[in-house]
């Protein structure tokens, strides 16, 4: 998964009310499309991993019901890369 990615969300997720965000805790169901505008590879979990690699994390911009919502710090494994 890379910057500029086309994903669709495969949870549900939230967004964070901490930074303002207007939706509060409400969770957006599965299923919605956005675009990857952050990727962070981290070294969580390495020692788990036979490539040695840790954890991706990712911010995504998703589109719901016409409105920009801001997804971050979320596994990769949240979203599916459509396109």
């Amino acid at each position: 998964m890379k910057v500029g990615n086309l994903v669709r969300n495969v949870l549900a997720v939230r967004t964070n009310p901490v930074v303002n965000e207007s939706r509060g805790w409400q969770p957006i169901e599965a299923g919605h499309t956005g675009v990857v505008v952050g990727v962070r590879q981290t070294k969580f979990n390495a020692s788990y991993n036979k490539d040695g690699k840790g954890d991706v994390y990712v911010d995504v911009h998703l589109s719901v019901n016409g409105e920009t919502v801001r997804c971050g710090n979320y596994l990769s494994s949240t979203f599916e890369v459509v396109v």
